[in-house]
């Protein structure tokens, strides 16, 4: 009798151990910043569902106009001047889980925006410094497989020249031509160029009646030669970078010379230029000091490319398997889940015993 309470107490005492395994697995998951729970675009293609769950739509009037950045439970990151002052905040709507605008799936989150901070530098101008808001939503967003936040980089970690990021958004295909239906999420890889070499290249053949000037908050990506980029309607999405096992917001979609246009990189705000006045305002987020371990590219030569010579990212293409969903237990922190693994043939084995 006695070894029969103690071979329960053992099973008990392994299922107890199982449920408190799972339950913190999940716990983690549901808190886990840039790692999926499974990639304005031209000469981008398909992301699969739930593959940038960070990825938010802005609507307003009932339409597309930017996208945006999950950062934490009730915000978003997104471009200053996807909030104009003269459209009012209540007639926009946050669509958030979404993949297909127009086949939305019975899991997407849709609210409102209660609040836009947008930064003290920027001017109502394309183009313009401090392109780059918070936006508070009227309530909070429940994490889900499809809908889970960024990481956000501190102010000292720096993404190299070369380093190959994802931008994604519903933006227009080509200058003149929207997604078409059903609009589905598209993704791009493209290369960090540096901001010297952007300026270069944005000092070639110059339009005098539309200058354009980067800033030191700004980034580069994209090709010199053009054909692929962000454009119209992109604007506010994220470029995302992954270190490591997770996803950093390394920038925010802000403006460009046409799309695709040779010599015309995109341009993005750096998020880690404004980290810390994030962390003022949404004290709830983390600040992860990370280390991309890549070597910069050499980019001698870049800007003196004709669109005909390329350039040195030009044969970058997207290498097999780049674009699969992380697995989210595929991380270091795996004891966990091999201790709740193991205790499994025991415990099924002891209650067979007792149970029969």
């Amino acid at each position: 009798m006695e070894g029969l309470r103690g071979g329960l107490n053992l099973a008990l005492r392994l299922l107890l151990l199982l449920v408190g395994c799972v339950m913190k697995e999940t716990s983690t998951q549901e808190t886990l910043c840039g790692v999926p729970a499974l990639g304005r675009i031209v000469g981008g293609f398909n992301a699969q569902n739930g593959q940038w769950p960070w990825q938010v739509n802005l609507n307003f009037d009932g339409h597309h106009v930017c996208g945006a950045t999950l950062i934490a439970p009730q915000w978003l990151v997104t471009a200053a001047h996807c909030f104009p002052r003269v459209n009012p905040l209540d007639m926009y709507e946050v669509t958030l889980g979404a993949f297909q605008l127009n086949n939305p799936s019975p899991d997407i989150q849709v609210k409102l925006v209660q609040e836009v901070i947008k930064h003290p530098s920027f001017i109502e101008d394309e183009g313009s410094q401090g392109d780059i808001a918070l936006v508070k939503l009227n309530e909070n967003v429940s994490y889900t497989r499809t809908v889970r936040p960024i990481c956000l980089p501190a102010s000292s970690v720096t993404f190299p020249n070369g380093m190959k990021c994802t931008v994604t958004g519903w933006g227009n295909i080509l200058a003149t031509t929207t997604l078409p239906s059903p609009m589905t999420l598209q993704q791009l890889e493209v290369p960090i160029i540096g901001l010297e070499t952007c300026k270069c290249l944005y000092g070639k053949n110059p339009d005098p009646e539309d200058p354009h000037m980067l800033h030191s908050d700004m980034m580069c990506a994209g090709f010199a030669g053009g054909k692929k980029d962000a454009c119209q309607g992109d604007s506010g999405g994220p470029l995302s970078c992954r270190i490591d096992n997770a996803w950093f917001l390394a920038g925010v979609v802000s403006w460009g010379d046409s799309c695709g246009a040779a010599n015309r990189p995109g341009v993005y705000i750096r998020t880690s230029v404004y980290a810390n006045w994030i962390k003022e305002n949404v004290p709830e987020v983390q600040l992860s000091e990370v280390t991309a371990r890549i070597e910069p590219v050499s980019e001698e030569g870049l800007c003196s490319n004709t669109t005909s010579q390329g350039g040195p990212y030009d044969d970058i293409q997207a290498p097999p398997g780049w674009s699969k969903p992380l697995d989210p237990n595929n991380t270091s922190n795996n004891s966990g889940s091999a201790v709740c693994m193991a205790s499994l043939p025991l415990l099924f084995l002891l209650l067979q015993n007792f149970l029969w």
